[in-house]
């Protein structure tokens, strides 16, 4: 598990770079009033923190702890102490506002080490952090991801004048959920490779003399290759004609056109050509120089957790160059 502290670098800039922070309307920080705030992602419409955590078969990893602060749109002149509280009342607007389904982050999933009021010391424009930490995030599991609103209440001072931020009281912390069943290494699985004999392969478009059959003929110097639209999508699906348990596939590159290979695809998996699900994103480069047809750089395609399955599906989301995209095998263990 990563623990990436979040110190946001809007709450320490200029005061004449938050504007960035508003929306067309004049935003009220750019005025010449004391206004005491509290930020988030920098240059963010809705004022989102974003906490991303990936899930796969055996861990979870992100972050983990978030710190966040108040800030003053100039250096006051005596303390002034800041009560921060989360708020899970404002979930639904924030729903509404960004059309999303967040729901509440459960209170028994987090924990805020340093709760209650936060100073911005005379002289200085930031308080010190409010430090929030996800304690379960295995239990997180919601598509949509989670939110924990956390809002300024009150403010103490002498300084003259100080006020609350009407459209800046809030920072949406949004805990986001992905899966991940993809091994983060191209190394091929070694083993025995399975039948292909009743696999019916689909792809999503072709160049004449180039077709989907040629992944599974058994002959590295031929290949499927996709066409040439830069717009067009660029999958493969196999049929494997009966649901089959699988560690991983063995990607042998391209040879017709080494430009031509993927780099970046998403796996997904179904029982019945209808309902998918997503296994993750598997990353990779083209074939090694000096490779060929008759001595290929062989990619692995791996899964953390073997998958069952009739139907794979392989997104091709980005490729070494140009616009056209090939395989030459795909084999299965």
């Amino acid at each position: 598990m990563k623990n990436n502290d979040f110190l946001y670098k809007s709450i320490l800039l200029p005061l004449a770079a938050l504007v960035l922070f508003g929306s067309c309307k004049k935003d009220e920080l750019a005025s010449k009033e004391l206004i005491v705030y509290i930020g988030g992602d920098y240059a963010s419409v809705s004022n989102t923190v974003t906490v991303p955590l990936v899930h796969t078969p055996v861990d979870v990893s992100g972050t983990t702890v978030v710190r966040v602060a108040a800030a003053a749109t100039r250096a006051v002149v005596a303390d002034v102490d800041v009560s921060i509280v989360p708020d899970t009342s404002q979930v639904s607007q924030y729903n509404q506002k960004n059309g999303t389904s967040c729901v509440a982050l459960p209170a028994n999933t987090y924990k805020i080490t340093n709760p209650g009021k936060h100073t911005i010391l005379s002289g200085s424009l930031v308080s010190d952090s409010m430090q929030l930490e996800i304690t379960d995030p295995a239990s997180l599991t919601n598509p949509n991801g989670y939110l924990l609103p956390l809002t300024i209440t009150a403010i103490e001072g002498e300084d003259k004048g100080v006020q609350i931020s009407t459209n800046k009281r809030t920072v949406f912390v949004n805990v986001t959920y992905a899966f991940n069943n993809i091994i983060q290494a191209e190394t091929p699985l070694t083993g025995t490779t399975m039948s292909r004999t009743a696999w019916v392969v689909t792809v999503s478009n072709t160049t004449s003399g180039a077709l989907g059959p040629a992944m599974v003929d058994g002959n590295n110097s031929t290949a499927w290759r996709s066409s040439n639209s830069s717009t067009a999508a660029k999958y493969v699906i196999v049929n494997m004609g009966s649901q089959k348990a699988l560690a991983g596939f063995q990607l042998v590159p391209n040879y017709v056109a080494t430009t031509e290979n993927a780099t970046q695809i998403a796996v997904s998996t179904s029982t019945d050509n209808v309902t998918w699900v997503a296994q993750g994103v598997w990353k990779g480069t083209g074939p090694a120089a000096g490779s060929s047809a008759a001595s290929p750089n062989i990619k692995g395609i791996n899964f953390i957790a073997p998958v069952t399955a009739q139907y794979f599906r392989f997104d091709i989301t980005a490729l070494v160059s140009g616009s056209r995209v090939g395989i030459g095998e795909l084999y299965a263990l």
